[in-house]
């Protein structure tokens, strides 16, 4: 990284499947994209289908940096203006934008004063080396969006035509190619059911604006120290990917993408749904009852006690999750206590393995992908158990764990249990995780009070401690329409589940 990259602020790829559709950002659209081409020296003027690409690129563009601003207005946007990152067909690229069309949309949109170019890309073909472009929102791109288009976060959604949101990678966690099956097709109109159904709601952080600020810079570093994935925490994304390994469906397809996933895990507990507290319920040793309905038999005792009081729970726990995800030999780690549990690293291993013969070939074998395959699908039918409840309740998965709005926790839990059963004919316990730091309404059942949408006056100003959490609680509840549906929503989401 050179002098000149380091010092930049954090930065995050173009998201280009950004969606919002109402007609203030339509008319404002129409009165921007007007204003660009008005400034071009064309020759020739564009026809119908060329102004529709020019202007989806321009939607797309515009969208993902107001959404990064929002999230963090020092945060910049990495994004590649090279012929192959457009050419190449694949269902990992947004099909629906065209290089020529989002090249001429960014430059108006930089000539015009909307976009700032902070860091121009380049590319060595000799090398292969190369650094996408880094930009940023301009003012003048944020007063139009938000004064003329009366653009919010809770606005921008996930649009689903053109985005894969089934992913198989290979071995090296590349995206691999693949033919369309009717399982694929089964799996991928079921997920998009459940971000259909995530998008209609609003998924929030109840913290304190300087509790904010402090999580975002610790993100910051631990994105910088290569320890996170995510520089900021985005409350725009509701939606899930499946993931598949090792170019097989038959390993890995856990959900991955939703922003309370990238969370540290205390603050899970500050999690609202509708404006409503939750409650987080987890499988108690979940691998190791699994593994063990495989074999038919059942676990006895806690699966991370080897009896020895010397030897920390947590320490077991770590060391029997990574002896069933290897697939070979695993390493000592550089601080194992062989002095302090009185055992050397080959030992407790051996130990861990004794204790658990019934399941001993499980070990160094590779079998937690497989085992994620299971709760991938254990998962998705809990969360389809909840839209189908009534009108229809948000679960939300973090792999093993599941959230909930707070008064719906004696019904995960059941849930949870009849789902494990019916995946391995064997019971399980479940536990709840943390209880919510907050109080609401006792009603916890009862959903939002939407704001009619004759109500026009900007009279909803946030104040105290948590203006952030209220202020997008009071965006989220003014873009409803009268039956309680967001406005601006990707066309393939319909009013019922």
């Amino acid at each position: 990284m050179t002098d000149e990259t380091s010092a930049l602020p954090p930065s995050r790829p173009f998201d280009v499947n950004r969606w919002s559709d109402y007609p203030e950002l339509n008319n404002c659209l129409t009165d921007l994209v007007t204003e660009l081409e008005r400034q071009e020296n064309r020759k020739r003027q564009r026809g119908t289908t060329e102004s529709k690409k020019l202007r989806e690129a321009v939607r797309a563009i515009v969208l993902d940096l107001y959404v990064a601003w929002k999230t963090d207005p020092d945060l910049l946007v990495g994004i590649s203006l090279a012929n192959r990152s457009y050419t190449t067909e694949s269902r990992y690229r947004a099909l629906f934008l065209y290089w020529s069309s989002f090249r001429a949309a960014y430059y108006l949109l930089v000539q015009a004063g909307y976009v700032e170019e902070v860091m121009a890309g380049f590319h060595d073909p000799r090398t292969g080396v190369g650094r996408n472009t880094r930009i940023r929102a301009t003012p003048k791109l944020i007063d139009l969006l938000t004064r003329k288009a009366e653009l919010n976060l809770p606005r921008v959604f996930t649009r689903n035509h053109g985005s894969e949101i089934l992913i198989l990678r290979d071995t090296c966690k590349n995206p691999v190619e693949y033919e369309e099956t009717a399982s694929t097709r089964d799996m991928r109109e079921t997920l998009t059911r459940i971000n259909d159904h995530l998008q209609r709601h609003w998924i929030d952080l109840r913290i304190t604006d300087e509790q904010y600020r402090l999580l975002q810079a610790r993100m910051k570093r631990a994105y910088a120290s290569g320890t996170d994935d995510s520089p900021v925490i985005d409350v725009s994304k509701r939606t899930l990917l499946r993931i598949f390994n090792n170019g097989s469906w038959d390993e890995g397809g856990r959900f991955y993408g939703g922003w309370w996933q990238n969370i540290p895990k205390t603050y899970r507990r500050s999690i609202t749904i509708d404006d409503k507290p939750t409650v987080e319920v987890d499988y108690k040793t979940f691998h190791p009852v699994l593994l063990y309905a495989q074999m038919g038999a059942k676990l006895e005792g806690s699966a991370y006690d080897l009896g020895l009081p010397d030897i920390p729970r947590d320490l077991i726990k770590v060391t029997f999750n990574k002896m069933v995800n290897a697939p070979g030999r695993i390493q000592k780690p550089a601080n194992f206590p062989a002095q302090r549990i009185g055992m050397t690293w080959h030992q407790f291993q051996a130990a861990i393995a004794d204790r658990h013969a019934p399941i001993k070939q499980f070990f160094n074998s590779g079998a937690g992908v497989k085992l994620q395959r299971l709760d991938s699908e254990l998962a998705q039918n809990i969360m389809l158990r909840f839209i189908g409840k009534g009108l229809g309740y948000v679960c939300l998965p973090v792999h093993d764990s599941f959230l909930v709005q707070s008064a719906l926790a004696d019904d995960l839990k059941n849930v949870m249990i009849e789902e494990f059963y019916n995946i391995s004919g064997h019971t399980i316990q479940v536990e709840t995780i943390d209880g919510t730091g907050w109080d609401l309404e006792q009603d916890n059942h009862s959903k939002p009070d939407y704001i009619n949408t004759t109500i026009t006056d900007k009279q909803f100003a946030a104040e105290g401690d948590y203006k952030g959490y209220e202020q997008r609680r009071l965006d989220w509840l003014y873009g409803m329409d009268r039956w309680g549906r967001p406005r601006g929503l990707p066309p393939t989401i319909t009013s019922a589940d």
